[in-house]
């Protein structure tokens, strides 16, 4: 049974130990399993906490544990500080070449999002969620003029940055997302959120160059463990990208909820065509707007199989 104080995020020892060890194994190195429990023990244990800039009143700070805090190069006087800033070193050989990228390619800003969870039951079913791919801003861990600024680690996060409180409470995505998280919650389900495109580089020019066929290829395969490891009643793709990955990778699968509009702010054209909307939606009923379309959707399935 959850904890009901946080939501079961990234509960259930079995999903916990398959997870990591899938990230292990796949995409950073066996050598960096060790932060990668670490970090989403952090997660776990600081979901209702904020980052440091944004502590308040009563509100707790989010605590990093030793060598899991966000990327603060030497010398620079400004760096980002977030809770969504923790940098691990890749060593995969699938993706060692993120780390030997040349100034013309463009470094820095590898961005990665651990997959995250709300686990309520073992009778409650699964509902997975695939968006594109985890955006960093080369900003701040790219930097063109001094060789001190530029990251050459994976920058790990979560999908949304739905972590701590701060993210889920604010911004265009991460407040949308949780609220469309918590109506799916309250309706009973399991939720696990993750990326089709594992690693984002740089910029979106420099990501999509570096997602090659054979990158794809292997993303796709971890998808495709994610999904075997979780067994979702259905697969909500949001986005066009997420769609196509997913086709490609099931085909005819009775799972996939087909093309639905990425629900941040920057798709507001494309959701008022989707749902038919006349005008701009309050995005609390949006949420529940959403909830009830992915709802309905696994009720017409269920119906379907008989």
């Amino acid at each position: 049974m959850r904890n009901k104080n946080n939501f079961g995020f990234c509960e259930n020892e079995t999903i916990s130990h398959k997870i990591q060890e899938l990230i292990a194994n796949n995409l950073l190195g066996v050598e960096q399993l060790d932060k990668i429990e670490r970090r989403y023990d952090d997660m776990r244990n600081n979901f209702f906490s904020y980052p440091k800039d944004f502590v308040t009143g009563d509100k707790k700070e989010w605590e990093f544990s030793d060598g899991l805090k966000p990327f603060a190069p030497k010398g620079r006087e400004f760096y980002y500080g977030d809770t969504t800033a923790v940098p691990i070193p890749i060593n995969h050989p699938n993706f060692i070449d993120l780390t030997a990228r040349t100034k013309e390619q463009g470094r820095g800003a590898i961005g990665l999002d651990l997959p995250t969870w709300f686990y309520q039951s073992s009778e409650a079913t699964f509902i997975m969620i695939v968006t594109q791919d985890p955006l960093r801003s080369a900003k701040w861990y790219g930097d063109e003029v001094d060789e001190r600024y530029i990251c050459n680690d994976a920058i790990v996060s979560s999908p949304f940055g739905l972590q701590d409180a701060h993210h889920r409470e604010k911004g265009n995505g991460g407040k949308r997302m949780w609220l469309l998280v918590r109506a799916l919650l309250e309706k009973g389900f399991n939720i696990y959120l993750t990326d089709c495109r594992k690693f984002f580089v740089y910029n979106h020019h420099e990501s999509d160059m570096y997602t090659t066929s054979e990158k794809m290829d292997l993303y796709r395969n971890i998808l495709k463990e994610e999904i075997d490891i979780i067994n979702p009643k259905l697969i909500v793709t949001l986005g066009h990208s997420a769609e196509k990955s997913c086709r490609e990778l099931l085909e005819s699968d009775n799972r996939l909820s087909g093309y639905i509009p990425h629900i941040c702010g920057t798709a507001g054209h494309k959701i008022k065509q989707y749902f038919g909307l006349e005008s701009k939606t309050d995005i609390n009923h949006l949420a529940e707007l959403y909830a009830n379309h992915i709802v309905e959707l696994i009720h017409c399935k269920n119906n379907s199989s008989k």
